[in-house]
């Protein structure tokens, strides 16, 4: 199992293909570590039709992610706006000429936008997204840690029907055990208490995959092992530091 295989999503990503089939905008929404961007890169893979910004924080950097994309595949509106210059005239286009680009390139091809790691986009750069979303009849799928305002910001409204909100949830305690169990096999963690450690590290994580991949990690350190003993409280304790600091 590679870091970049998706485990135990089975009926997730089935899902979501019925809702790409019908080919309408919606929100996945779930903790950090539950492998939302996985999932998207995933269905990527199977819809190429796909225009990906992994960050989206403001309008400058989405529709420079999205030029940049259309460039990629060779869209005729991105590559006339872009002339000989490519990805250095995207850098130097303002937001507002970026989004004309955007929004006439969309009209030439039917793709999805996706929008991965909302952090409560403003009111003006959603009434930005949503002006080029229906003029070109492009749905969108949005990304974000809760279906809160505090996390999908003013694009909020663009899911108003609870249809449009696609939860990722935990792990179950079995499903969570066994991805546990096969990573520590592939990470060949040995430690006397090793079935202690998979077992409360699974506590620990709530059923959260990539929360129990990066407690397994810790524990295959030196830094947490001692007389071939993982020890669980330390590294509980400096995981939850850490963890809280980056995807809280």
């Amino acid at each position: 199992m590679s870091p970049t295989s998706i485990y135990g999503r089975d009926t997730e990503i089935d899902q979501i293909r019925q809702l790409l089939s019908g080919h309408r905008s919606f929100l996945l929404h779930g903790p950090s570590g539950m492998g939302k961007t996985l999932l998207l890169k995933h269905l990527a893979e199977e819809l190429p039709e796909m225009l990906y910004c992994a960050e989206s924080v403001g309008s400058q950097r989405v529709f420079q992610a999205l030029a940049g994309e259309l460039l990629a595949r060779n869209n005729g509106c991105a590559v006339k706006a872009c002339a000989k210059r490519g990805l250095n005239a995207i850098r130097e286009i303002s937001a507002v000429s970026l989004r004309g680009i955007v929004t006439e390139a969309l009209r030439e091809k039917n793709y999805w936008l996706v929008l991965d790691h909302l952090q409560a986009p403003s009111q003006s750069f959603s009434a930005a997204v949503k002006d080029v979303c229906g003029r070109t009849q492009t749905p969108l799928i949005a990304s974000a840690r809760s279906a809160h305002m505090e996390d999908v910001g003013f694009l909020l409204p663009f899911f108003s029907d609870r249809s449009q909100r696609f939860a990722l949830r935990s792990f179950t305690f079995d499903v969570a055990a066994d991805f546990a169990l096969r990573l520590a096999e592939q990470i060949r963690l040995e430690a006397v208490n090793r079935n202690e450690a998979i077992h409360q590290i699974v506590r620990y994580s709530r059923g959260n995959p990539g929360a129990i991949m990066a407690m397994l990690q810790m524990a295959a350190s030196p830094k947490y092992v001692a007389q071939q003993h993982v020890k669980l409280s330390p590294l509980y304790i400096d995981f939850r530091l850490g963890w809280g600091a980056t995807h809280g």
